[in-house]
């Protein structure tokens, strides 16, 4: 499924949800109102027309004893008028009334006022003055009968008001538990929802910023999943396949670089040679501007030779060829001899070559030709930036724990903070003004830390505060129990 599927269909869910709620609530609410009309317009006018009928019906018994004890005829007339109203009243009743309880006590009552009304009429018959206390049972009973029914249909009309009124509290409450459930489970449900949409995106991005990552790496091999047929499928198909051009592309290029370098290197190995024997005099005397001019060549000749090692050994380290003889080594040594190679350079510039060391001698664990590299390197960038008449300083002291840290110290015009990691990588370099002679092109620092990192240690640079850079790395130490080095003494190398 599709993302925008996937959320279409999220949606969905959750507005169908929503909808079910809504419309149980306003079925709810119908109901409620059902029952609100029925309480006000219903039971409210049956109440009404009871509460009269209770009214009218003792003012019946009333005039019923005082007719038969002065057998006035007004009376007799206020006795029709009122049995005329009471089923009046009845038949009222009966239009409105829903629940069998009612409709019971109405009939009963119906049938009291008719037993009333014959018992009278029977009595009247007899047309004689009587008191209270002289009236048959059975009138009497008829009108006690009479009453007590008007008071059992008012009570039937109240009881079904409670219970309405019960109803619509259960109702009430029940809509509440509803609607509580279906807010849990909408929230829940959203949470589901949003979740497994969300997962579903989420881990695609990551698998995808973990590929572009590897990538950036120059991890090429890297591959994503490409199952299913949604628009991430699609997108780590197209990722895969530029990851595999790339890699082709970069093989291409690790091929190109390294035939190409190996190709120049014996050509380039006979120009140097040829210039020095010219340099010698062996094959004949030179004057002093041919003697410059060769030595010109065979210092350019020097360069290109230095680039074309950096290069293979780039080769043989991107293609895992590179070996290393890893044992213990006297680390002042290594240094003494990589700066005398260069002492005539620095000479020339102006510049002294100093080691601080306290100790002296440092037992490292190393392949020595690899580490003398990294050290010739270092020296190299150093000679490059600094200026005239200024100092480059070798420190050697101990770092952490079974570690030996050798800094080179210059007063060149520094690193820039957002270049301090960046400079390690290949083909890196800072871009400070106009191209300073001889360069190169930016492989010597990444070669230094494949080959401090393929000895387990790190290098790093930071700002020299007096101006400048210290270029740092550090060395697994060979003995033991390695003891704090004092660096109080400054030497010439």
């Amino acid at each position: 499924m599709k993302v925008s599927s996937k959320i279409i269909a999220g949606f969905f869910i959750l507005m169908l949800l929503g909808v079910t709620v809504l419309g149980y609530q306003v079925y709810i609410i119908h109901q409620m109102q059902q029952v609100n009309a029925d309480l006000s317009e219903i039971n409210m006018a049956s109440a009404t027309t009871l509460l009269r009928m209770v009214e009218i019906t003792n003012l019946l018994v009333d005039d019923s004893k005082k007719y038969f004890a002065f057998l006035e005829p007004l009376y007799a007339t206020q006795i029709a008028d009122i049995r005329e109203e009471l089923l009046d009243s009845l038949n009222r009743l009966r239009a409105i009334q829903k629940s069998d309880r009612e409709r019971t006590a109405t009939s009963n009552l119906a049938k009291a006022l008719d037993t009333y009304w014959d018992a009278f009429n029977a009595l009247k018959e007899q047309n004689r003055s009587m008191d209270q206390d002289e009236l048959p049972p059975d009138f009497t009973l008829a009108m006690s009968h009479l009453a007590a029914e008007t008071e059992v249909a008012l009570d039937a009309v109240k009881t079904g008001m409670r219970e309405q009124v019960a109803d619509a509290a259960e109702v009430g409450r029940r809509a509440f538990r509803v609607s509580t459930a279906a807010a849990v489970c909408s929230f829940v449900l959203s949470l589901i929802v949003a979740a497994v949409i969300v997962r579903s995106i989420n881990d695609r991005l990551r698998r995808l910023t973990q590929g572009t990552r590897a990538i950036a790496k120059g991890q090429f091999w890297h591959r994503l999943p490409t199952h299913g047929k949604d628009e991430f499928t699609e997108l780590a198909r197209d990722f895969n396949v530029m990851t595999e051009r790339l890699g082709e592309l970069d093989e291409m290029k690790k091929d190109f670089v390294s035939h190409v370098s190996h190709d120049l290197k014996a050509p380039l190995a006979s120009i140097r040679q040829i210039m020095h024997l010219l340099l010698q005099g062996i094959p004949g005397s030179l004057n002093e501007q041919q003697s410059s001019l060769i030595q010109l060549s065979y210092n350019s000749a020097e360069r290109l030779a230095a680039m074309v090692g950096n290069l293979l050994d780039l080769s043989r380290m991107e293609a895992g060829n590179m070996e290393y003889q890893i044992a213990t080594h006297d680390l002042i040594p290594m240094l003494k001899g990589a700066a005398d190679e260069f002492e005539i350079q620095a000479r020339e510039k102006g510049i002294r070559l100093l080691m601080e060391c306290g100790e002296p001698s440092v037992a490292v664990k190393c392949d020595r030709e690899r580490i003398v590299q990294v050290i010739g390197n270092l020296f190299e960038n150093a000679l490059k930036f600094s200026p005239a008449q200024s100092e480059i300083v070798t420190r050697v002291a101990a770092g952490k724990p079974g570690e030996i840290v050798v800094a080179v110290v210059d007063s060149g015009p520094g690193v820039p903070v957002g270049h301090k990691e960046k400079i390690f990588h290949k083909f890196h370099q800072v871009k400070q003004g106009k191209k300073v002679a001889g360069q190169g092109v930016g492989l010597g620092l990444a070669i230094c830390k494949t080959i401090v990192e393929a000895h387990r240690g790190q290098i790093w640079v930071e700002d020299n505060p007096n101006g400048g850079s210290i270029f740092s790395f550090a060395l697994p130490s060979a003995a033991g129990n390695e003891e704090v080095l004092k660096c109080s003494q400054t030497a010439s190398v």
